[in-house]
């Protein structure tokens, strides 16, 4: 479902801010104008009523006195005339009678009331001690103007002849009330004027803002195109491209934006090339590593080109690294590897395929060169290339199998085992010289057999056909069988199964042990599970081979079938091999502390078998130790064997490991390890491997 979500733009809601604010002020000043204009017109009423009643006062006594003459009330005409405020002007009895109204020419004043109401003379009857208009504002009758009525008083002095006319009396003059002035006010014509005007500014305010809005926006853009802008290149760092620069902008907080940004690019930059490097490169040597070698064979087998492909193995590295130890058989791969850089193109291919295999891929060659090169190579190595440690000189040799890339007929994995079964006859015939693949004894036939098993063991894995055996490994202490192995068997005709010493080897040549392990691990898991339901204390001792430590996902899986299984971590029990964890014992040592991390156990099988075992336990942080068969079988009448079983029993001992004798095919010779101090003991007298669990 598409994402109908409207995305609003940030000038948009910047504008709407602005214009919502200046409305807002707009109508607030508004309404203070508007409240400002009724309270100065409210304020001033009354002084103008004043003056207005006050001089009406006087355009009007004559019409209480009897001498009212037609010119008096033509003034009181020109006085309204003058004032259009002033709508009309009604004079009254003192009993509310009108006496005189004249009005301007639009009012009717025939339509005005024929007198004051009883109400009105009510509000009235205080204004004989007062001056004071009194302001109605709201009559009875609902009349639109604003009404001020004032008393007219007539002023008369005492008549005691001109002669006797005393200005000291003054004050005994007669000051009556005669009547009442009524004065209609109208604000209408201001009022209107008033809103014209209002809408007139609005208009013009509007107007005003139109521009605003416009200039606003124009600036708001150009402000925040710099922020704009970086969209790009947050786009492209999104879809994973690093190769990208934010320019520097003018404005300073878009500027430590783009400072940002281009710190964060080059992290990432920096990050994505050593993954890279790691996920292509060996950490010992530095050359490519087996995963950067099948994915360059596959492109080079793909193409038309003529390539050569040589596999070289190391003579007698397995004696140095056992002799000298760990350290020093590094330090002579290090050494291998850049003599073998040095003597090769820089368009060529050198890898570390494992251990002290080493792969090269020469591009755009023909077999002559090829094999003028491999022939260089064997010769020059055991002339000039000397290993020294401890002040001992080893000559280094090396085994090389060359095939050619020159075919569609064989797929990566073939061109690969070809090489691999040219440097084993290279081997085979003395060490020290190269082999051709073609020129090999009976090797199409080898050759299909490889792929014949390598097909036979993908089926197994689509279709799950392995199966599984366990085989007892008892507590001596005990006599409790709580450990069994867990061997992995391939059916054949019949009720046949074939032990993996015949196929695994095809399996590792064709890269598939991965898919091995992890279908061992899962089934294995899984009928833990199933039987731990009976026997709560049962554990699973299961094997890996070299290529786990190369596998990045094996813990992954571990974890994920202990949790989807629900096993107790501590009821399985990894083991690998001694000459395995030594070729590999950096990663050896880092596989076995996630997996311990995980609450699993761990043991080194076929233990004594190297020149330097005891060297490693300090290395390896192992739980068991599982002595070598070799030693066990004729322990009992090999006096060699029954000591070096014995100090291995001790040591593991005085290191705190647990160890356990294979190959325990009588009695005799299980007498003879509970003397010594076994812990564990495994082999056909105590159980031979079956499905199913005794």
């Amino acid at each position: 479902m598409k994402n109908k979500t409207k995305h609003r733009s940030l000038v948009g809601d910047i504008l709407l801010v602005h214009i919502v604010y200046a409305v807002i002020v707009y109508l607030a000043a508004a309404a203070c104008l508007w409240l400002t204009t009724s309270w100065i017109i409210d304020n001033n009423l009354e002084k103008w009523a004043v003056r207005w009643t006050q001089e009406l006062n006087k355009l009007g006594t004559p019409l209480y006195d009897g001498e009212a003459k037609n010119d008096r009330f033509i003034h009181i005409e020109d006085y309204i005339a003058n004032f259009p405020d002033i709508a009309y002007v009604t004079y009254y009895s003192l009993d509310g009678t009108p006496i005189f109204s004249e009005g301007r020419a639009d009012v009717d004043t025939a339509s005005l009331p024929p007198r004051l109401s009883s109400k009105q003379m009510a509000q009235l009857g205080n204004t004989t001690s007062v001056m004071k208009p009194q302001i109605i504002k709201h009559d009875v009758d609902n009349s639109p103007y604003v009404k001020t009525y004032t008393p007219i008083w007539i002023e008369s002095i005492p008549d005691d002849g001109l002669l006797n006319f005393n200005l000291a009396d003054a004050t005994n003059d007669d000051v009556s009330l005669a009547g009442f002035v009524e004065l209609g006010l109208d604000f209408t014509p201001y009022e209107k004027q008033f809103i014209k005007n209002l809408l007139a500014g609005s208009a013009l305010i509007m107007f005003i803002f139109m521009i605003i809005f416009i200039i606003s926006k124009t600036i708001i853009k150009h402000a925040i195109r710099p922020l704009s802008e970086l969209s790009k290149p947050l786009k492209n760092l999104a879809e994973g491209n690093t190769d990208i620069y934010v320019p520097p902008s003018k404005h300073r907080e878009i500027n430590s934006i783009s400072q940002a940004l281009n710190t964060t690019i080059s992290a990432l930059r920096e990050r994505d090339a050593t993954l890279l490097r790691l996920a292509n490169h060996d950490s010992l040597t530095g050359l490519y590593n087996r995963n950067f070698f099948t994915e360059k064979l596959e492109q080079l087998a793909a193409t038309n080109s003529t390539s050569a492909l040589l596999f070289i193995d190391l003579d007698h590295f397995k004696y140095i690294n056992d002799t000298l130890g760990h350290e020093a058989g590094d330090r002579m791969l290090v050494q291998a590897a850049r003599w073998l850089k040095h003597h090769l193109r820089e368009r060529d291919t050198l890898c570390r395929f494992g251990g002290d295999e080493f792969t090269i891929l020469i591009e755009e060659t023909t077999q002559e060169k090829t094999l003028q090169l491999a022939s260089n190579m064997v010769s020059m190595m055991n002339k000039h290339l000397v290993f020294i440690e401890n002040n001992q000189k080893f000559q280094v040799s090396c085994s090389i199998g060359v095939t050619m890339i020159d075919s569609d007929l064989y797929t990566p994995d073939e061109f690969l085992s070809q090489a691999d079964l040219a440097c084993h006859e290279a081997k085979r015939g003395g060490r020290n010289r190269h082999y051709f693949y073609e020129k090999l004894k009976n090797e199409t036939g080898k050759m299909e057999e490889d792929i014949g098993w390598s097909r036979r063991i993908e089926t197994a894995l689509k279709h799950n056909q392995f199966v599984l055996e366990y085989q007892p490994i008892v507590n001596v202490h005990t006599g409790n069988s709580d450990i069994y192995e867990v061997l992995l068997r391939l059916p054949s005709e019949g009720d046949k199964l074939i032990p993996p010493s015949a196929f695994l080897p095809a399996a590792q040549r064709f890269g598939l042990m991965v898919d091995v392990d992890h279908w061992v691990i899962e089934h294995a898991l899984k009928a833990l599970a199933s039987h731990r339901k009976s026997n709560p204390a049962i554990k699973f001792a299961i094997n890996l081979s070299g290529h786990a430590f190369e596998d990045v996902n094996l813990v992954k899986i571990v974890q994920e079938n202990i949790e989807r299984y629900e096993i107790p971590p501590e009821s399985l029990i990894f083991e690998v091999t001694e000459q395995v964890a030594v070729q590999h014992i950096a990663e050896a040592n880092l596989l076995i502390k996630k997996l311990i991390t995980l609450g699993c156990e761990f043991a080194l099988d076929d233990f004594g078998s190297g020149f330097s075992s005891f060297n490693y336990l300090k290395h390896l942080p192992i739980h068991y130790i599982k002595i070598d068969g070799n030693f066990i079988e004729n322990m009992t009448n090999d006096k060699t064997d029954q000591a070096m079983v014995q100090s291995m029993i001790q040591v593991a001992k005085t290191v705190g490991k647990f160890t356990i004798a294979e190959y325990v095919l009588d009695e005799d010779t299980m007498t003879l390890l509970k003397r010594l101090g076994i812990d564990y003991a495994q082999g056909h007298y105590l159980g031979r491997p079956q499905q199913q669990l005794a």
